[in-house]
C-alpha cells in the first residue's frame, strides 16, 4: 500500500494533483490481494503538457501469464494495458482497457478488471461504466496545477 510520508515538500509525487486516484486504485487493489509490484504516478511537464499519468506493474511472478503486466492511466484517455515478456522492456504494444469507460474508472473496477487478468492472463467479458465519486474534485485540482504549477506557492511548488 501506499502510505503518505510526513511533511509533503514540493516536487514529490504525493502533490500530484491526481495523487487521491492513485492512492484509491492502488487501496483497490491490493484489498483484493494484487498490488502491483511497480505503483508509479508523474506528470508529462510543460512541453508535453503537464498531462498526469499512472503506471501499474505486476512482473512475471505477480501473474498467472507467462510474462508480466503493465496497466497505463492517463487523465485524457483513461485505461490502457500492455503484456510484458520476462524481460519488461519486451511488451506487446499498449491497447485501450475497453471494459473500463470512464477516465476516472471506480478503483474497484480497475481491480477487478487487473484481478481477473492477473489471475487468467484475460480481461474480463463484462464492462465497467461507473465513475470514481471524486473525480470532480480531482479535474478541478488537475485544472489548478496547470494554472500555478510555475508559481511560488502553487499545488506543486507550496502549500497550494
Amino acid at each position: 500500500m501506499i502510505l503518505d510520508p510526513p511533511g509533503l515538500v514540493s516536487g514529490t509525487a504525493q502533490r500530484l494533483p491526481h495523487w487521491p486516484y492513485v492512492r484509491a486504485v492502488d487501496e483497490a487493489l491490493t484489498a483484493r490481494g494484487i498490488p502491483p509490484g511497480t505503483v508509479r504516478a508523474d506528470r508529462t511537464y510543460a512541453a508535453r503538457g503537464n498531462t498526469m499519468y499512472i503506471v501499474l506493474v505486476w512482473d512475471i511472478s505477480r501473474t498467472a501469464g507467462a510474462g508480466g503486466l503493465r496497466f497505463n492511466w492517463e487523465e485524457e484517455t483513461g485505461w490502457a494495458y500492455a503484456v510484458l515478456g520476462v524481460r519488461p522492456s519486451l511488451a506487446s504494444p499498449a491497447q485501450t482497457l475497453t471494459a473500463l469507460h470512464r477516465v476516472f474508472a471506480a478503483p474497484d473496477d480497475v481491480a477487478d478488471v487487473a484481478d481477473h487478468f492477473v489471475h487468467n492472463w484475460r480481461l474480463p467479458s463484462g464492462e465497467y461504466g461507473a465513475e470514481w465519486d471524486q473525480a470532480a474534485e480531482v479535474r478541478s485540482t488537475i485544472d489548478r496545477f496547470r494554472a500555478t504549477v510555475t508559481e511560488p506557492g502553487g499545488v506543486w511548488t507550496g502549500a497550494g
